[in-house]
């Protein structure tokens, strides 16, 4: 182990941390995007679900095998352990959310597979917070944006380089 290699509890606080959970109305308002409170907590959950897609695919392409699955627990601990409070996503309850989440992970795993890019993947996204009716057709760029900004897909790949 190098000197700068992370235990699997490290990473899974590192990766915690760099991931943003949560947007407040001012911050959707930042980028041209207006909504309430219970729009931004829905918005919320969705760029946590496609940080947490990043996440798992980060932690499938750099973490041996017998080590995934305790780093995956670790998050998923972390995240329910905020639900709520570090993680404002209004009344929505921690399994619900987790059965939702599964959902959206397997299409976001498949348009990998056929070969999209992150940036399309969360145009997909973006397209389905549309069809939701969060955001107005005519706010889908800042969004798009608003995705690159809050979804470090890079960032996760860099933290997991050194656990071993």
């Amino acid at each position: 182990m190098s000197v700068n290699s992370m235990t699997p509890r490290q990473a899974a606080v590192a990766l915690v941390a760099a991931m943003p959970t949560g947007l407040s109305v001012q911050q959707l308002e930042e980028y041209g995007i207006e909504a309430t409170t219970e729009q931004a907590q829905a918005i919320t959950q969705e760029v946590l679900s496609l940080n947490l897609f990043w996440i798992f695919a980060a932690i499938e392409a750099h973490i041996p095998q017998k080590y995934q699955s305790a780093l995956s627990e670790l998050i998923l601990d972390t995240i329910e352990a905020g639900w709520g409070t570090t993680v404002p996503v209004g009344s929505a309850a921690w399994t619900t959310y987790l059965n939702e989440w599964q959902e959206c992970r397997r299409r976001y795993h498949r348009l990998v597979e056929e070969g999209m890019s992150p940036l399309a993947v969360s145009a997909e996204a973006a397209a389905l917070m549309e069809e939701n009716r969060l955001v107005k057709e005519a706010e889908r760029r800042n969004l798009l944006t608003l995705l690159i900004d809050f979804v470090p897909v890079d960032t996760y790949g860099r933290l997991l380089e050194d656990v071993g």
